[in-house]
């Protein structure tokens, strides 16, 4: 989080919105001792808020001046106790206490040797502390058909992200964590993971045909940092599909199963592979204590697969999947996310979050998208000997 609070940063927003859980867990990862003056908050109340979130106390050197009303008293005593204890970053909770003119807030820019984080409310944004902060952070929270969104936008910056920019970012006892949107760009030349053709297959003019079109790809397979989604029919054989791709990639590689409705498990028994399936209900999917319960169970994985997204599709829309994807992805930068919609046309909307796209059917299967440049388009699909055969 450092590329967000260099030089003096002014963080406002609504009350709620997460500010000051910014500010503290920003600062704490800055320095090893941070000089925290409120002017709104007691000192206990910061005590719970930092440990809350999970954050070492004894980093905090807490000054309260909720009682102090003369100005020149109060600044002078900022000074004193910023001399007193030198600390490696500084934060200004409550700057919306401070007179509002533009002496105040030159004076407030030049006393600060160290990264200064200041707090104010919505107010502050177009106040002379905004004209001279080195970064302008605007921080919101957003409820949306049942979910709750907290973003900040970089209004100004001289150091960090360009002007403009939107994240997601999320709040837990784990502390903050900034929720980054995916982009191919994350994608590396390395496989995460391959599939054993077990219980799924490609012809070996499929195979062959990858070859000629990607160099060094000897078969196909899921890409470190890639993202593919997984369009299935209602028909139960794609279901069949789906868990028998689940069972080859787990012949060779650590894949993580979440899923909205517990189905896959039993699915996956019955292809010949156990699976430790962690299921998240829709109705939990709203906020993000659920994704960061799951996201702890799965421990050290190289693919994630997530099933029952279609649920997730319906209740919320598409942008709690696109946040459900990048929550996953940030805790998981190297791994290989297979995303499953069953029931459900891939729309444009839902194409954006992939580097490559599948629909299956009962008797084909059809590439969508590829980023890869899949030179098979339409793939039929046969089941023989017990597993299914993918040909051209």
């Amino acid at each position: 989080m450092r590329e967000f609070f260099q030089g003096f940063t002014l963080v406002y927003g609504p009350p709620g919105s997460g500010k000051t859980s910014l500010a503290l867990y920003g600062a704490a990862q800055m320095g090893e001792r941070v000089l925290y003056v409120g002017f709104y908050e007691t000192a206990d109340k910061v005590r719970a808020k930092a440990e809350g979130l999970g954050l070492d106390f004894s980093k905090f050197v807490v000054l309260d001046f909720l009682a102090v009303s003369d100005v020149d008293v109060l600044l002078s005593s900022v000074v004193e106790q910023y001399l007193k204890y030198s600390p490696d970053v500084v934060v200004l909770d409550g700057i919306n206490a401070l007179p509002q003119t533009r002496e105040a807030a030159s004076s407030i820019y030049r006393i600060f040797g160290v990264p200064t984080i200041a707090v104010g409310e919505e107010q502050i944004g177009g106040s002379h502390f905004a004209y001279v902060a080195d970064t302008l952070l605007e921080v919101s929270q957003v409820f949306h058909r049942g979910a709750r969104y907290r973003k900040i936008r970089v209004v100004k910056t001289r150091l960090g992200p360009g002007p403009g920019v939107e994240f997601y970012f999320t709040i837990s006892r784990r502390g903050v964590r900034i929720v980054r949107r995916w982009s191919q760009s994350f994608m590396r030349p390395e496989p995460a993971a391959s599939p054993s053709g077990r219980r799924v297959a490609f012809s070996e003019e499929v195979v062959s045909a990858l070859a000629r079109a990607m160099p060094g790809r000897r078969r196909p397979g899921l890409l470190a940092g890639s993202r593919v989604g997984a369009f299935l029919c209602e028909d139960p054989v794609c279901l069949k599909i789906a868990a028998g791709y689940l069972c080859d990639y787990l012949d060779g590689a650590r894949v993580g199963v979440v899923s909205t409705y517990g189905h896959m498990a039993a699915l996956a028994e019955q292809m010949g592979c156990s699976v430790e399936e962690v299921v998240v209900p829709t109705s939990e999917l709203g906020d993000d204590q659920a994704l960061w319960s799951a996201v702890e169970r799965l421990g050290d994985v190289q693919v994630v697969s997530l099933y029952g997204l279609e649920e997730v599709l319906h209740v919320y829309g598409a942008e709690r999947v696109g946040y459900v994807l990048d929550f996953v992805h940030s805790a998981f930068p190297e791994a290989a996310l297979l995303a499953t919609f069953r029931g459900v046309e891939p729309t444009p909307d839902l194409l954006t979050m992939f580097n490559t796209v599948w629909r299956y059917f009962p008797d084909r299967a059809v590439v969508v998208r590829s980023a890869l440049g899949w030179p098979v388009q339409v793939l039929r699909v046969r089941e023989e000997g017990g597993r299914f055969i993918l040909s051209a």
